[in-house]
């Protein structure tokens, strides 16, 4: 099932998906999909919840297709329609879809499966090129949402959500907490 999930999250992405989605996109759900395996591994959950989590992962935001503002209950629809359609059991329809609904900002996931997919959909915050995405977003919300940024606004934006955000899991607190402090010190000296 994985193969089909990944193909028909490839295929929308690569089809459907608005021109200028420079952050939201198939890069994207491929690294929370990286994400969930680390943090899920890290964190001991089961065979079967790490099974579901990847299939959540690759289908949070396909809802970006269709729209931008809300994406996530759109994302979650689509996922039920492709998962029933294929056979998958009720039961973990029901579990994909509180894992994609648990990526609203802001995040208060409940149970150990919604945090390992939080913490994965902001994996990026951990990352060396972690500037990069931040320039990616930036340009995407200026289109996306008619939002506009000096560099300087970005920054301390930037700065101050990272400072806020927290994740939830251990692996997440303990490994990607450290290097999302490194990146915010990164931020810091844009600003100089």
């Amino acid at each position: 099932m994985l193969h089909q999930v990944e193909g028909f999250v490839a295929e929308i992405f690569k089809s459907q998906l608005p021109e200028g989605m420079y952050f939201h996109n198939f890069e994207h759900t491929q690294l929370v999909v990286k994400g969930v395996e680390v943090i899920s591994r890290k964190n001991g959950l089961s065979e079967d919840e790490q099974f579901v989590l990847i299939i959540a992962a690759f289908l949070h935001d396909i809802g970006y297709s269709k729209i931008y503002t809300g994406h996530e209950q759109v994302s979650a629809e689509m996922a039920a329609g492709f998962l029933a359609a294929h056979g998958a059991p009720p039961e973990m329809i029901t579990r994909v879809g509180a894992c994609i609904m648990a990526t609203r900002y802001p995040q208060q996931p409940k149970t150990a499966m919604e945090m390992t997919i939080c913490d994965a959909d902001f994996y990026h915050f951990a990352l060396n090129d972690y500037l990069d995405f931040a320039d990616r977003l930036k340009h995407e919300w200026e289109e996306k949402l008619g939002m506009t940024f000096s560099d300087q606004e970005w920054n301390y934006l930037n700065i101050k959500f990272l400072t806020e955000h927290r994740y939830f899991t251990d692996y997440g607190k303990n490994k990607l907490q450290p290097k999302k402090e490194e990146n915010i010190q990164k931020l810091k000296a844009r600003i100089g």
